[in-house]
């Protein structure tokens, strides 16, 4: 897969998605008042996203969640029956440090403590012993990873149990919001771009399998949740949205409704991580550093394990 060539629209198309998505549509609310609400949305969607997979609710004795700084925690354990609970989230993720402490369990009176992991999974191994958990569910932004995406499933491959489970949201890419900001000017790159100032790469469906494959994964199935903000709540605004979307959704392969928000990807450990390199996402001179780098971390783990 999986350079897939940009897709084209006439001026007349782009002129018309730009009147149907006005900068309204899209806009969220910064008021304070309104971030307790936002939390509780985005837990109760997490939840309606994971209550219906059975490999989120099974086997949920040791659960790591990844980009989390656990504000949704004590909803979701309530809910999902989770019971240890794990989060790791890049030492930037300080916005809400009110929010790491435990907070009200659903269910009980009782508070709900979970352990809180500051780390950049992206560039270092996690602190964590191999074959810890039963499930990890990813709700960081991969479309934010900016050097070496395919390392962090592969650590999340080695603390995962044998048979464990993984379950990913990310973007869609032929979601409303994906499609907006398409049309004004945002790149789709073919590979990773490297810098600070580099912009996010979203991954059509297809590379998210082939990612999770290369690092020991299967991913059993891939659907589309959480729907998208309305146009304007007219039903003739939706319907021509989604005719003019048609073709950028046949180059993504995505045959989900193309307002839902999230791609909602379940996966099972298959192997021992591995790495595959695809030459979709980096070029060669990256692979080459990736390689040696990937060396020196085999070989200083075994070391470790040894002194151990």
């Amino acid at each position: 897969m999986l350079d897939c060539p940009p897709v084209r629209l006439s001026r007349a198309v782009r002129e018309t998605l730009h009147w149907l998505v006005s900068e309204d549509d899209l806009a969220a609310p910064h008021d304070a008042e309104g971030e307790s609400r936002r939390l509780l949305h985005r837990a109760a969607e997490l939840h309606e996203a994971l209550a219906g997979l059975p490999a989120a609710t099974e086997n949920c004795d040791k659960c790591l969640l990844v980009g989390s700084t656990g504000a949704e925690v004590p909803y979701l354990a309530g809910k999902l029956g989770w019971k240890d609970v794990t989060c790791v989230a890049p030492p930037t993720c300080r916005a809400k440090r009110r929010l790491r402490r435990a907070r009200p369990h659903p269910n009980t009176d009782a508070s709900f403590p979970f352990t809180l992991i500051e780390q950049d999974p992206e560039t270092d191994a996690l602190p964590l012993e191999d074959h810890s958990f039963g499930l990890v569910v990813y709700l960081g932004r991969i479309e934010a990873l900016r050097d070496d995406p395919e390392f962090v499933f592969y650590e999340l491959n080695r603390v995962v149990q044998p048979r464990g489970r993984l379950v990913l949201l990310a973007e869609n890419p032929v979601s409303l919001q994906a499609t907006h900001s398409i049309l004004r000017g945002a790149p789709q790159s073919a590979r990773i771009e490297h810098g600070p100032e580099s912009a996010w790469r979203r991954y059509a469906p297809q590379e998210i399998e082939e990612l999770l494959n290369g690092t020991g994964w299967r991913v059993e199935s891939i659907t589309s949740v959480v729907p998208g903000p309305a146009l304007g709540g007219s039903w003739w605004r939706r319907r021509l949205f989604k005719r003019l979307v048609a073709d950028l959704r046949a180059e993504t392969g995505l045959a989900e409704p193309c307002l839902h928000t999230r791609l909602l990807v379940n996966a099972a450990k298959v192997s021992e991580p591995t790495r595959s390199y695809p030459r979709w996402l980096y070029d060669d001179e990256k692979i080459r550093q990736l390689k040696v780098e990937m060396l020196e971390h085999v070989s200083r783990t075994r070391r470790t394990a040894k002194t151990a």
